[in-house]
Parts: structure tokens; sequence; C-alpha cells
């Protein structure tokens, strides 16, 4: 992202300095043929008209084999053999054929290049298949087939039901009754739940061919980028504006569904569609293995320059052989007389080229190959397949297989991760009381006694939790709903075991200008105009609906949020006491919101409309302006209660937790919501040990008050030696940490606790406090597990990023390294398939070393009665395929089924996982033991041979043998 952001400023410095600086906002000519005065006067009319060809494959036909070639020969070991091989063609009289090095090369190469071509192949016929595929776009009059490449931006496009978008388009008009149409962004974020798209406000009807085609205009909106969520522009029409916002947007990649047909204008197109920018690959991972693989070769090249030179040193002995003997007069090497240097250099690189088997070239192709299998035996484990979902667990690379078995920190999310996120209403506070529903009655807690639903206490609360939400009905089934949040759904399960019913929303005359929201309250229908919507986000906590009752024409703003964002903004009712509710709650491990309303003047409303109208226009400021006017109306606001729902536990938490405690993991819990509820979740699930002393930094904003606690709890922890903590840290407090350079403090703080809670946090925060870990002195790999959109940073800054297939949507599952089902897996993940990929990756990567050092260091032996001559001890054919077949296979059946330990083993005992941590495996020593053990093989192989047939090979012509004679 720096890189990124380093590029776009350098480009915007060299545009200013030429004077050719982009403009402050893209220009769209909606509906334009070039032929118009605004288009001629446009001198960049036709490359703003951009083309949708899209392409996500690497190669073409004519750059593959270069590119390709280029790529792998990157590699150390692939370029030194390389440039060996064409020392080898343009010498004289060369030890070996170079066919001996060119074929296992080659050989090596070829399988890569076919894999990244087939690969790539697939891409390209899945691009064609795309920019091929039909729709319709609107050309002299009428609507055309025409294929997606062709749509260019301007152009306006019709869409019907079912179909996929082909651009990023401006919606301009609906086909149904209410002027939306709804849309489905699984392709996008993961979620399936339907999403409602309006036209812009006040923007004439464009329902036919023949009003579209008198329709031109000109959009000025915001340059191509990677916010999914906002959108900034605006449609320009003679004298009027209209605001655009990403309510009226539809992206590539989602689909129509329920309007039978909409038309919108092409603004992004190709490469420059939203979904395309943020399809940029993932930043590579690099495991633990080929770390030490990459080391492990370049002290092999150093060892190969040893032996050639300690050869090439002693041939020097044997100078004259050819003048001192007689019989090998006449057949000395070329440039042997006539120029010695020569002679000296070429015979340097006859022992480079005798030696070079030592470096194992077909290592990476095995390596590969043996990832590839175990990242299937993954996908075909079934006991990471459930039944319930039916998701197999899925691995997104097979590049990191051997980490599963090096974790040292875990980070997980809570909610939907540890939890279900299957939510129960349980309880709400209102009028200082506490109350629940039980069978379809309602109770204050502990009271036998049922309540009147219809009682005018409640009156308010029942409006606000009908009301307040962006559930919609599903017009295809009336019967369900799909909601953006479970949350929201459990507030309308809840309403509709006591009898209130939403009945979605719907225009109650064609001269409505906005719908209303109908409530079925006990069989009387409730009619409510929807004026606004405030929509939640993250930075303010909470969102506001504002209606107007049509009975008694009021106008009331209905809030809920978390309670630090709603508490503060009241200035009526018991506060205290909903406080202290929302403790209670919280310390049961239950969710909770804060409820709120504000009744409204139709001048205060008027008041507002302006304000949000001008804020939506202002496109350059539009985010900070719209913030400060709902800050505005989301003030003065009456308290009505609270609500507590609970979040279930997934099945096997706590026991998962435990067996990754015991197998040395450290386990941190990273969430976003509230301390107590947090805790108490915690607790239950055994992530805090039951010894453990909880340590607080919440709630703090002062920087010297948070440097003492600090340092007050880093010498306690350093005095107690036995006594197990677990820190608790919420992301105000942190914010102050991470800004005073006490990141290094806290990071030590946390690494001598058993378990660390992080509370309040943002998903910025979340991937901070994995990168601090990541980065700190002992560079420990790290993992992260979560299932919603707001865990994707954590789980990409992570070493091995784990994605559960949630109910906030597939984000995290196709962001990771590794995805299924249910953090019970995580156990079998780790424990069972970390160890023995680990083990069995391990041995591979040094047996490879191994047998090429035994393998070569019996030539060096040779030399010693071949007087440094460069003379082979092998055959051609042994040269060629003793690292490809006559060792290699083998090797790769023991790295894909080897089983060290049973998994029975495994299971009873996690401390296991502990002996193979910090890649001990691949340490010095043992790599050190390893190539000893070739060594002292290879003087057992040769010596052995060489004494069992030292006597037995005869040197004379009547064939007697020397003992004979």
């Amino acid at each position: 992202m720096k890189l990124d952001n380093l590029r776009k400023d350098i480009l915007n410095f060299i545009r200013e300095k030429i004077g050719k600086s982009l403009p402050k906002n893209r220009k769209i000519f909606v509906n334009y043929n070039g032929t118009e005065p605004e288009a001629l006067a446009d001198p960049h009319f036709k490359k703003k008209r951009k083309k949708n060809f899209i392409k996500t494959s690497k190669y073409t036909i004519w750059n593959f084999l270069p590119k390709n070639l280029f790529e792998q020969f990157r590699r150390i070991a692939y370029f030194y053999f390389l440039i060996n091989i064409i020392v080898i063609f343009a010498i004289p009289d060369p030890p070996s054929s170079p066919y001996t090095s060119i074929i296992p090369l080659a050989i090596v190469v070829l399988v890569t290049a076919i894999k990244q071509a087939y690969e790539d192949f697939l891409r390209h016929r899945e691009d064609r298949k795309i920019n091929e595929s039909l729709t319709r776009v609107l050309k002299d009059g009428a609507f055309k087939d025409t294929k997606w490449k062709d749509v260019r931006v301007g152009d306006i496009v019709e869409i019907t039901s079912g179909k996929m978008f082909p651009c990023d388009l401006v919606l301009l008009n609906s086909n149904s009754e209410d002027d939306v149409c709804y849309i489905t962004t699984v392709n996008l974020d993961g979620e399936t739940n339907l999403k409602e798209k309006s036209r812009p406000k006040n923007l004439q009807e464009l329902d036919s061919e023949e009003k579209l085609s008198k329709f031109k205009a000109i959009i000025l909106c915001d340059h191509p980028n990677t916010n999914l969520y906002q959108f900034k522009g605006k449609i320009l029409l003679g004298q009027s504006e209209f605001p655009i916002t990403n309510d009226n947007i539809l992206l590539r990649g989602s689909c129509l569904k329920i309007s039978p047909k909409v038309y919108g204008c092409a603004i992004y197109t190709g490469f420059d569609t939203k979904v395309m920018l943020n399809s940029k690959l993932k930043s590579n991972k690099m495991s633990c293995i080929e770390k030490k693989l990459n080391a492990f070769i370049i002290i092999f090249l150093i060892v190969l320059a040893v032996l050639t030179f300690f050869c090439y040193g002693l041939s020097f002995i044997y100078q004259n052989v050819y003048e001192t003997h007689w019989y090998l007069k006449g057949s000395e090497p070329t440039y042997y007389k006539e120029n010695r240097d020569l002679y000296n250099f070429i015979f340097l690189i006859y022992f480079m080229n005798l030696l070079n088997y030592i470096v194992p070239l077909s290592l990476y192709v095995t390596v590969e190959m043996q990832r590839f299998v175990g990242s299937k035996f993954i996908e075909w484990d079934l006991k990471l397949y459930d039944e319930e979902t039916d998701m197999p667990a899925k691995a997104n690379t097979s590049d990191l297989n051997e980490d599963l078995g090096q974790v040292e920190y875990l980070f997980s999310d809570k909610t939907g991760t540890l939890t279900k996120n299957e939510m129960i209403f349980k309880q709400f506070s209102i009028d200082n009381q506490v109350f629940e529903e039980r069978h379809g009655k309602l109770y204050q807690v502990n009271k036998k006694k049922d309540e009147e639903i219809k009682d005018q206490k409640f009156a308010r609360l029942w409006e606000l939790m009908s009301l307040c939400h962006t559930v919609q009905i599903d017009l295809l089934d009336k019967t369900k709903y799909q909601a953006s949040s479970p949350d929201e759904m459990c507030f309308i399960d809840f309403l509709h075991n006591l009898g209130i019913v939403f009945e979605g929303d719907k225009k109650i005359s064609s001269n409505s200008k906005n719908k209303s929201r109908v409530i079925n309250f006990q069989s009387k229908q409730n009619y409510y105009e929807i004026l606004q919507i405030l929509e939640f986000d993250s930075t303010r906590k909470r969102m506001s609906i504002i209606v107007k009752n049509n009975e008694t024409n009021k106008y009331v703003l209905y809030c809920k949020g978390a309670d630090s964002a709603i508490l503060s903004k009241c200035i009526a009712g018991d506060v205290k006491t909903c406080e202290t509710h929302i403790k209670d709650f919280g310390s049961k491990g239950w969710r909770t919101l804060a409820l709120a309303y504000r009744e409204l003047t139709s001048e205060e409303y008027e008041i507002c409309e302006k304000n949000l109208l001008d804020a939506f226009n202002d496109i350059e400021n539009r985010n900070e302006k719209i913030a400060e006017v709902y800050d505005e109306i989301e003030s003065n606001l009456v308290l009505v209660g609270a609500t507590a729902i609970e979040d279930k536990l997934q099945e096997d938490v706590a026991e998962t937790l435990k067996s990754l405690r015991q197998s040395g993991i450290k386990i941190w819990v990273l969430t976003g919501d509230k301390t107590e509820t947090a805790i108490n979740i915690s607790t239950s699930c055994q992530h805090f040990p039951q010894s453990a002393e909880k340590i607080f930094l919440t709630s703090m904003n002062d920087i010297d008050e948070i440097k003492n606690r600090m340092n007050s709890y880093l010498e306690k922890i350093k005095k107690t030696k036995i006594k197990n903590f677990a820190l608790i840290v919420d992301g105000q407090t942190l914010g102050f940490i991470f800004h005073n350079d006490l990141d290094e403090v806290f990071a030590a703080i946390c690494s001598d606790c058993d378990a660390v809670l992080g509370c309040r946090l943002s998903p910025a925060q979340k991937a901070q406090i994995v990168k601090l870990i990541k980065k700190s002195k002992t560079k420990p790999i790290t993992a992260a597990i979560g299932d919603g959109a707001n865990d994707v940073s954590m789980i990409q800054e992570a070493h091995i990023g784990f994605g559960l297939f949630g109910k906030e949507g597939n984000n995290a599952a196709k962001s990771s390294d590794f995805s299924f089902a249910k953090f019970k897996f995580l156990k079998r993940m780790l424990l069972f398939h970390g160890y023995l990929y680990y083990t069995r990756s391990a041995v591979l990567v040094q047996y490879f070393f191994y047998k090429n050092l035994a393998f070569v260091i019996c030539q060096v032996y040779f030399a010693f009665w071949n007087a440094f001559s460069g003379t082979t001890l092998y055959n051609s054919i042994v040269l060629t395929f003793y690292n490809i077949t006559l060792t290699g296979a083998p090797i790769l059946f023991y790295g894909i089924f080897e089983h060290t330990k049973t998994e029975k083993e495994i299971d009873k005992n996690p401390k296991i996982y502990k002996t193979i941590k910090k890649n001990k495996s691949l340490s010095a020593l043992q790599f050190l033991k390893w190539n000893l053990l070739g060594v002292w093989h290879s003087v057992i192989a040769y010596f052995f041979s060489f004494i069992l047939i030292k006597d037995d090979i005869s040197y004379h012509l009547d064939g007697k043998v020397s003992f004979m004679i």
C-alpha cells in the first residue's frame, strides 16, 4: 500500500510539473456520441470512453516463454545451472556431457512451466467467457445485444432480473412500483442478503427507450478507487444538479434480484471498476522452511566453491603428468601447450561442472508437488468437513502448509468466531425495570405475572425496535426477511413473538414521495413514512431513522447503537440506572444496545433535510459534512432503554482453546465488543486460565497515567515468576499507546501474559497488534482467525490467516490462507496437519542436501585416484536421473504420506507440538548433523566399494588380477 501511495504521489507530482495534473473529479458524458458541442470541446472525449475489457491472465502466447523463463531463472539454483550449462558448451572436452545437466534442468523448468501455463490457460478461458458475455446497450434509439468488453463509459445499459452487472453503473430507472431495485453482492463481500438501490433523488423518470435516447447529461464523480462503500458524485442536467450516493450505484460483480428490469449509466469500466481494483494479489507469504531453504542453497554454493578450488588447487601437483608419464604423451588436452592460463581456467570449470550436482536442483519442484498434494489432503479431510453447512475445508494457498506447525501466537475474533453469531433476545431495560419474553408473553424479571404488551410505557420501545433497522421483506417469499445484521433480525423475531409484525416498506399511493414502513401491531396496521435513514458506521457506532407517523403527522428520530455512542447524547431519561443494567447484561456475556429518540418539529426536519442535501452535494468534503450533520441531528436525545442479546458459544471452543494453550500457543482475543461482554465470553470459553490475575489497560486517556500503569505492571510481572496474568486492553488506551511510541513496552507486558483480550478495537487496530507481535524481537510465527470483513486486515497481516465461513459473509474466508466452517477445526489444522506437514517437509528438505552431498563427495574422493584430472566417477545416465527419479521419487512419497506420530498420540498429548517450535527440525545443528551423516555415508559408499573391487579388476592382457601375479 505504501508503494502504491508513493507511486501515485510521484505521478501526481510529475503531472503538476508538466501541467497535466488530473482534474479533481471524473467527467462522464452520458449518452453522448461525440458530435455534441460539449463533447467536441473536450479534447479527451474519446479517452474518457474507456472500454470494458478485462484481463486477469498473466501471460500471452507471445510473452509466455520469455516471461516464464525469466521468473523461473530468478531462483538462484536455476540460474547457476543455466550459467554452468552455457559454460560447459563453450569449453572443449567437458568432463561430462552437457546433457546430464540440461535434462534435469529442462524437466524441472518444463514441469513448472506446464503447471503455470495450465493455470493461465484457465484464467484466459474465464476472461474470454466474461468479455464475450452479452448485455444490452442503448444504440441508435434502441437496446441492442452488446458484448461486455464493448461497453463504454457513458453508455446506457439495460439489465434484467437475475443478470450480473457488466460494469459499475449509476441507476437511472428501475422498472418496479417503488422505483427501487434489489441486488446481491455475494461476489464482492460475501454477503447474501438483499441490498436496496434507488435512482438519484428527484431525477426524472427514464422508463422507456424514447426518454433514455433523449437523455443527455454530464456526471461528475470520484476517480476510480477501491472503496466499495462510498461514492461521491452528481448528475448535471441543464441547470439542475442531482447528488449521487452509494445507494444509487450498481457495482460490477453484483446481481440484480426481484426487479424485472433496470437502466443504468456506465461510470467505471474494465480495470477501473471497483471489483477489479480490489482484485489485487495478496502479499506473498514465505514459509519458515522456504526461508531456510534459500539459506541452505547459499551455504551449499559456498561449499561447492570450496570443493571446486580444493580440487583445482590439488590439480597443480599433477600439472606435468602428461610429460612425466610416457603413456600419456600425445593425449594432452586442448590449450595444454598453447595457452596454459586458458587451460587452467578451463580446468577450474571442469571441477565446477563435476561438483555442481551438490546443489539440489529438483528440490524446488519436489517441494511444490508435496505442498500441492498436502493442501488437497486438507480439503479431503472429512474431519474438517461440516455437515451442517455442507462446507469442506479449503486451502487457498499451498505455500504455508509447514507454518501450520510453527504457530506461537493466535489472534482470534470473538463474535462469529468463538461465538455462533446466532442471536437470542434475552432481556430489555426500560423505566428502571428489566423485562423478558417467555412463550410469547412479557414478564418483568423474577416476576410471575405477565405484563400487558399494549401498556403505554412500552409504546415508544415497540415503535423504535420495529422501525429503526434496515431489514427488508424478501419479495420472492413474503414470509422471509433479509437482514444485514443478525442483531436486527433478532429484534424482528422478538417482536414477532409478541404479535408485532414488520410487514415491509411500501408506497401507500402512487402520489407518495417516500415509502412507508408498515407495522402490524396485534392485527392493527400502522404506517410510518420513511424520511431519512442515517446508516450505521463504525465511527458513530449508531444508526438512526427519521419517520413521520401517518396518523399523528409527528416527526420522530429513532436511534440505536453502542451505549458509549448513545448515552452521552441523551438529555433526558435515567442514564445511570440504564448504565447499571447494561453492565449487568455485559457481565453475562450478552451484547447490548442503547435506544433513544428525539421528536422533531416540521421546521427542524426541513433544516435537517436541507443540511443533508447540502452535505450530499459537496463532492469534495461529502463524508466530513455528512458526519457533522449526522452528529447534529443525533443529539438532544431522550433515553428509551437498552436491550440484551445472547450470542452462543461455538461447539468445543473451550476444549479447543485448552488444547492450543497446552501446545504452547498464546491466544489473544481481539474484538469490537464492550469490555464487560468480552471478559465474560473469555472466561466462559476458558480463554483466561482460572488462576490468571487480570490486569487492565482500559478507559484511559492520560498518557502519563498509561506510562505509570504499564511500568508498574511490567515490574509486577517480572517479580512474580509463577503467577499467571491476563491483560485486558481497549481501543481507546491502545490508540494512546501506539501514538506515543509505547508499543515496545506494551509488547513486553503482553509477551509475559498467558492471555490478552482486546476490546472496542477497530479493524486497523487489530492489524496493528498482529504486526507489533510479528515484528517483535523473537519474530514469532503468528496466525489470525475471523469470520467477518472487519477481520480481513488482521488475517492478511498474520503469517497464516484462517477464515471462517460466517454469517457476516465470506469475506474473511476469501481473504484467508485456509478456511473452514467452525473454530473447533483449528485444533486439527494446527496440532495434526501442522505437526505432520512440518516434520515431513523438514526431513524432505534436509534429505535432498544430505543425498547430494554424499553423492558429490564421492567424486572428490575419486579425484585422488585420477590425479585430479576432472574424470567423472558416474555414468551419464546416473548423473541425469539421480536427482529427478532415483532419489527424488522415494522422498516425495515420504513427504506426502509419512506419519511420524499417530493421530491418537497428538490428540492425547498436545505438548508434542512444542517439540517442533522455532523451526527446531531445521536448526543449524540439525542441518550439520544431516550433512555430517552425508559425509559419513559417502565414506562408507566409496571406500567399501573400493575395497570390495580393488583386487578383482584385471590390468593385464592375460586376464589375471593383481594378486595372482
